[in-house]
């Protein structure tokens, strides 16, 4: 009987034994085990339409042609204002008004990583082959204001300077009708920098458009003043002193039209002749509701609309591909309208607020 009831307990033991098998012994010293982890959230796990970047941490960059020049200056400012809306810190670069450093620029931030380019060219044809190998490298591109010559970029946002130019001609046209009773006269022309897009766009709609529908205005002299209002208003010295019969003077920027003004009102001629300009800045609104100007176009720095494009691109949307944002004649009938004092310009403007042209699309890939 004893050896059956050992047998049983030794049976019992070896159950017990092979059932602990494979469990490491407990330590009293150790610490409990902590718990898993949880998954860290991100935007998009809470995001019903698809992901939401994290614009923050993306890398922006704005080429500009020049810094040293108040229109470039402040399109600049307005561009980083805009961007900060959206919590992007864009860096600017400063092209120094020539296409080789604005190429090097783009190139530089090219190469140190960026996610979204925008650009206003200096020259299209001299900007285009850094603006498409950015976007053939898979680089976004925004071109506001000024564009290139191939169509590897993702969004233009700009006026038209061909359109802007013909505006002038036949505000002019209409002035000098009153005044002769036909459509003659003499007219100076302060360009802007020679070569640049700007300049060559905003000439030739003038000039086309006098030479299609008004050919007895004559353009009797035409001059760059580099968009500067000291160059303007020298060359403007030069013009009165070598022509007694000036009927319109025609500027290609309210900055110089500035330095013009001064030298017609020194000569005491302010009187004989309409000042004509493009731009819509704050001081030439001001100039008209002073009588010391006729007439300037409003153009759009198109900082507002382009980077709001710039956003819905970085955010995986498609946008148009080529937004035209109207021009806007602007004189006595309704300069106090656009002034807004303590502004450079009424920029930025949004499309919201704009009326303009949509052409084309950019696809987002991804």
């Amino acid at each position: 009987m004893k050896t059956k009831l050992m047998a049983l307990l030794l049976s019992l033991l070896m159950c017990a034994a092979l059932a602990a098998c494979g469990q490491p012994a407990e330590k009293k010293d150790d610490p409990p085990a902590a718990p898993a982890p949880s998954q860290p959230q991100t935007p998009a796990d809470d995001a019903s339409n698809g992901d939401v970047k994290d614009l923050a941490s993306l890398k922006v960059g704005f080429a500009q042609d020049t810094l040293n020049q108040p229109w470039r200056s402040n399109q600049a400012d307005c561009v980083v204002s805009e961007f900060a809306k959206y919590g992007i810190t864009c860096t600017v670069t400063d092209g120094q008004g020539s296409a080789e450093t604005q190429t090097a620029n783009i190139e530089d931030m090219v190469a140190g990583g960026l996610d979204l380019l925008m650009v206003s060219p200096a020259q299209e044809a001299a900007l285009t082959p850094a603006v498409s190998a950015a976007y053939q490298a898979g680089i976004p591109v925004v071109c506001i204001d000024r564009g290139i010559t191939s169509n590897d970029f993702s969004c233009y946002v700009h006026a038209d300077n061909y359109a802007i130019g013909g505006m002038v001609a036949d505000w002019v046209a209409e002035k000098l009708t009153e005044k002769y009773g036909e459509a003659k006269g003499n007219v100076v022309v302060l360009e802007g920098v020679a070569g640049a897009t700007t300049t060559v766009q905003r000439g030739t709609g003038f000039t086309e458009r006098l030479k299609e529908a008004y050919p007895n205005i004559d353009i009797i002299a035409s001059q760059p003043a580099d968009f500067n209002r000291a160059t303007a208003m020298t060359i403007m010295e030069d013009f009165l002193q070598t022509y007694d019969n000036i009927d319109i003077v025609f500027t290609h920027a309210d900055e110089s039209t500035m330095g013009a003004i001064l030298a017609i009102e020194n000569s005491g001629r302010r009187d004989e002749m309409l000042i004509c300009s493009v731009n819509g800045t704050t001081e030439g609104i001001e100039a008209i509701l002073a009588g010391r100007m006729d007439m300037t176009v409003m153009y759009t720095n198109a900082s507002g609309p382009g980077v709001e494009m710039a956003v819905k691109i970085l955010n995986g949307e498609s946008v148009p591909k080529n937004i035209t944002i109207d021009p806007l004649v602007i004189d006595t009938s309704n300069a106090q309208e656009y002034y807004t004092e303590g502004t450079y310009s009424p920029d930025p403007i949004s499309l919201e607020n704009s009326t303009y042209v949509e052409s084309d699309t950019y696809i987002a890939e991804g």
